[in-house]
């Protein structure tokens, strides 16, 4: 005897998206904030800023640690708390 589905389906469901649709990336640029020079860590398609460093070092290190792991990529990226505000 075979099981009857316990879930209904109708004519205009749809199926789930693929969590992992989004290429996320992260870049670093180099900006003046007030005479100074800011190198920003940039969340990409999303073009939002995560971290602003001094060094280039510290962003380079972000940089290459976020686009190995991909830690924030089921979330469509670094929850809103953690942006920085312009």
């Amino acid at each position: 005897m075979a099981k009857k589905q316990k879930v209904r389906f109708y004519k205009g469901d749809k199926r789930p998206g693929d969590q992992q649709k989004k290429d996320l990336h992260y870049r670093k640029k180099m900006t003046k904030k007030n005479g100074e020079i800011i190198w920003q860590v940039l969340e990409f398609p999303n073009k939002i800023v995560v971290a602003e460093y001094f060094f280039e070092e510290d962003a380079h290190k972000l940089v290459k640690f976020q686009n190995k792991n991909k830690v924030f990529n089921l979330e469509g990226g670094i929850p809103k708390f953690l942006h920085i505000s312009l």
